[in-house]
């Protein structure tokens, strides 16, 4: 405590920690957050601390892996996912895809989608013209919407090659 207060840091809006363990990043974590910095982001090697982090209060903890692989995920659906996360220690994805007029996902309600399509997949939302639609068994897919849907992992390539 005497260090960072030396250092002034209790008079930092942003601290980030980079140091060579996560333990350590978790308690100069926690010891910056009780001198009143207001946001506190940490590298976190271990996926598994990252639940840790947050639920203690620290505003953002980053596993660089999972970043690289959300970007090449990301750069592999390029044409047609346009944001993608990675979720629950790469069991789930959630992508953003727009669909085309000539998508395998349009002119069809969801409940007769979730029942054509193998694998498992959650419709949270649509956007279509400026309007949030909130989605419904009944819901017809039209070309042009933004859905974002929660998809299985080892499902994601295929469903997004439907839009």
């Amino acid at each position: 405590m005497e260090f960072l207060t030396r250092e002034n840091v209790d008079e930092a809006d942003i601290v980030i920690t980079a140091l060579e363990s996560d333990e350590q990043n978790l308690l100069i974590s926690i010891l910056t957050k009780r001198l009143g910095v207001d946001r506190v982001f940490s590298v976190v090697d271990n996926p598994e601390y990252i639940t840790l982090f947050q639920e203690i209060g620290i505003d953002v903890a980053i596993n660089p892996r999972t970043v690289t692989a959300e970007e090449i995920i990301r750069f592999t659906y390029e044409n047609v996912v346009e944001n993608i996360a990675v979720l629950e220690n790469d069991q789930a994805e959630v992508l953003e895809l727009e669909l085309g007029e000539s998508s395998r996902l349009v002119g069809k309600p969801i409940q007769d989608l979730v029942k054509e399509i193998e694998g498992q997949f959650v419709i949270g939302a649509i956007s279509r013209q400026q309007s949030l639609i909130n989605p419904r068994g009944e819901t017809i897919l039209q070309p042009g919407d933004h859905v974002i849907m929660l998809v299985e992992m080892e499902f994601a390539s295929e469903l997004a090659s439907f839009a």
